[in-house]
This record gives C-alpha cells, structure tokens and sequence, in this order.
C-alpha cells in the first residue's frame, strides 16, 4: 500500500511538471504575422484599416457596430460607407494587433444570427 502510494505521488508530480513546462512553452510562441491576416481586411500597415462586407448590413446593426468600435480604446474614428468599415487607430497597425478587434466585430455584429435578438 505504501509502495503504490508513493507510485502515484511519483506520476503525479510527472504529469504536473509536464503540463507546467508545456503551458511554459506556449507562452513564447510566437507565429507570423501574415496568420492573423484576414482576407476582407485592406490598409495593414497603416492607422486606417478598412473592412470589406460580403453582404449588406441592416442599418440598426450598422449604428450598433459603429457605437461599439468607437467605445474601444485603440480605435478613434469609425466610417461606414455602403459595404466599406472604416477603423482608424491611433497608430500603425498589424495584422495580429487588429486581429482581436476585427475578431469580436464578426462574431458581435457581422456573423450573428438576426434572429437572435
């Protein structure tokens, strides 16, 4: 009994110390920038970065957008024209730096299903 004990305590602290170095390691992973890029995206690189819709919005989830982007920190300015969104930051950007704000756009605005509300 003692000896099983002892066993396990062993696995255990394998197992731990695995999982440890293993969420260690992803910390500093680091990918390219080009995969965060997304394809409805134009202006990378510059404080203007302008989104592409495939299909119009209605005009109450437009004015929701709009408010909602401009309530974010990093972004000053918000221009929709037709099918163009316009988001000015407050510098240059990247693709991995836009990438969490044009991410909750889609999933909070762009993808969502109208029926929802």
């Amino acid at each position: 009994m003692k000896q099983n004990f002892i066993n396990c305590c062993y696995f255990t602290a394998a197992f731990f110390l695995f999982s440890v170095f293993a969420a260690y390691g992803q910390q500093f992973e680091k990918h390219d920038d080009i995969v965060y890029a997304n394809p409805n995206i134009t202006g990378v690189g510059s404080d203007v970065v302008v989104y592409h819709l495939k299909s119009p919005l209605e005009t109450a989830t437009l004015n929701e957008l709009e408010n909602y982007m401009e309530s974010l920190n990093a972004i000053t300015q918000v221009d929709i024209n037709g099918s163009d969104i316009s988001i000015r930051f407050k510098g240059a950007t990247t693709h991995q730096m836009i990438y969490p704000f044009i991410q909750r756009m889609e999933l909070l605005y762009i993808y969502r299903n109208p029926k929802s509300k």
